[in-house]
């Protein structure tokens, strides 16, 4: 069925249904089963001219179009849509009189298929495009989540200070090809922040660790501090190598949750493609939201 209701169309439907039928108690039940209120049908069908004649039937589409439009456009398109389908078909465009001028509901016929057929051809193009495109935007990220795959096994072999800055390196990349707008690492007020990103329109500020020991609660109470510094921000602290048994009790209680947790694990999925960045967002978001766990999964869904 056509995707894109034009004035052609309507002219279509119009001339098509109004010759279509003989009898009106025939286009009368047409526009019933194609959705036309029973009250609408019923006054149309009862108007008259200056001449106190009955009008036309060319001219009840049109009374019926211009009360349509005044309408919910949905509305407009599912009654379109339907009497298009009892137009393309139709089978036998037989005359019930000599006055019957039903070869012009034929041609109106052929020419709505046409219409379809035409639009139906844009559409799949525009699908195979998009397609394509988006083809073409999974192999590239997936060749460049290659890339930091492999600069992040290498960075394993590095000294701690090294591999810390190798670490902020790969977030700010692996933020690009996720296309996340991320802040690089910078310092405010002696306050040293590993940078910051955007996602659903909330900035979060980001804490990058990859020490050897797990992260003690002073960590997070010092990352927290920081996070409540600033107007309307969240914070994520990621931490290779996790978190101690305690960290979680050093989150301030009474307070509305701002730092999520994610740690090696959570990255190493996301950088061998197990889940996008994106989706582990939502999965933690989620988490906190709904149970107030600021420390969620590894595993989807769970």
């Amino acid at each position: 069925m056509f995707d894109v209701f034009t004035e052609e169309i309507e002219i279509m439907i119009k001339d098509g249904i109004a010759n279509l039928y003989w009898y009106r108690g025939d286009l009368k039940k047409a526009w019933l089963r194609s959705g036309v209120d029973q009250s609408l049908a019923t006054a149309l069908f009862n108007k008259r001219n200056a001449d106190g004649n009955k009008i036309s039937k060319r001219q009840m589409m049109d009374l019926l179009y211009e009360d349509l439009r005044q309408r919910d456009y949905n509305k407009r398109l599912e009654i379109s849509r339907n009497l298009v389908r009892i137009l393309i078909e139709h089978s036998s465009f037989v005359p019930q009189n000599e006055k019957h001028r039903v070869e012009v509901a034929e041609r109106c016929a052929l020419k709505l298929r046409e219409i379809i057929d035409n639009q139906q051809k844009d559409r799949e193009y525009r699908d195979q495009i998009k397609r394509r495109a988006q083809k073409a935007r999974q192999e590239d990220y997936h060749s460049q989540l290659l890339k930091i795959r492999e600069t992040f096994i290498q960075a394993n072999e590095l000294s701690p200070q090294k591999r810390g800055y190798e670490f902020e390196k790969i977030f700010i990349e692996l933020m690009r090809i996720s296309s996340i707008p991320v802040e690089e690492p910078f310092k405010i007020k002696g306050q040293q922040l590993d940078g910051a990103i955007k996602y659903d329109g909330h900035y979060y500020l980001i804490e990058l660790k990859w020490t050897k020991e797990k992260i003690q609660p002073k960590h997070i109470g010092s990352f927290y501090f920081k996070v409540e510094g600033k107007m309307e921000a969240r914070g994520i602290f990621i931490s290779i190598n996790g978190y101690t048994d305690g960290v979680l009790a050093s989150v301030p209680k009474g307070k509305q949750l701002k730092v999520l947790l994610l740690d090696g694990n959570h990255i190493a999925n996301v950088i061998f493609g197990i889940y996008t960045f994106q989706e582990l967002l939502e999965h933690s978001i989620s988490q906190a939201t709904l149970k107030g766990s600021i420390y969620c999964s590894h595993k989807l869904g769970e």
